[in-house]
């Protein structure tokens, strides 16, 4: 058995609303997960990768609901700008339960995951742009949007003064560094986002945050 949609909606609105009270290594203690028969014969790790699996997917698709207003807007870097904040500005919202969902990963070594989620996200901001690059520049431009949205992503993480309409200033601030998005030609490696996450973990370690 395996949760049905509904089932992953009405947990992940739970643990969205409620980050303090749950933990991903025990996450079968949450009394409405108790009701859900699926869940029975599954380990708490093997429903914490689902529901977090689930997230990244609705979080990508739920980036569709800005096409509209990216028709509007002319410049493609205009264009990546605008997504990038509405973005930054949801997982600000959700802030304390991603929190827990980078530090769970992290504790089980799903580095990849993580790289692959900001290479997900980024690629489909570069979609909804109209990005149409089949060649190397296909990836060197995922790989740069990827390390600028993780940096973000990571300082309104740590910071616990980060407020929320800091996000433009440090978008700005990054874009600035890459220039003309159409000109990009630069080597970034996912290395950089991995080396990020590494010190974010090490840095929750040693202030004796769980997960």
């Amino acid at each position: 058995l395996a949760m049905n949609k509904l089932e992953k909606k009405k947990i992940l609105n739970f643990l969205t609303k409620n980050p303090e009270e749950f933990s991903f290594a025990r996450i079968k203690q949450i009394d409405i997960l108790k009701k859900i028969k699926a869940l029975r014969y599954m380990e708490d790790k093997e429903i914490a990768h689902a529901i977090i699996d689930f997230y990244f997917e609705e979080n990508i698709s739920s980036l569709e609901s800005q096409k509209l207003k990216i028709k509007k807007i002319k410049s493609t870097t205009a264009k990546i700008k605008h997504l990038l904040q509405y973005q930054l500005e949801l997982d600000f919202e959700k802030k304390d339960f991603l929190k827990k969902v980078f530090l769970f990963l992290s504790s089980e070594k799903k580095f990849p995951q993580i790289v692959d989620y900001f290479f997900r996200t980024s690629s489909q901001m570069w979609v909804l742009a109209g990005d149409t690059a089949t060649d190397i520049n296909y990836y060197s431009k995922r790989l740069i949007l990827s390390s600028v949205y993780s940096k973000v992503f990571i300082k309104l993480m740590s910071f616990p003064n980060y407020q929320k309409i800091m996000i433009e200033k440090d978008i700005d601030a990054s874009l600035s560094n890459v220039r003309k998005f159409n000109d990009i030609k630069s080597k970034i490696c996912s290395a950089d986002i991995l080396s990020v996450f590494k010190k974010f973990q090490s840095s929750s370690e040693s202030t004796g945050r769980g997960f």
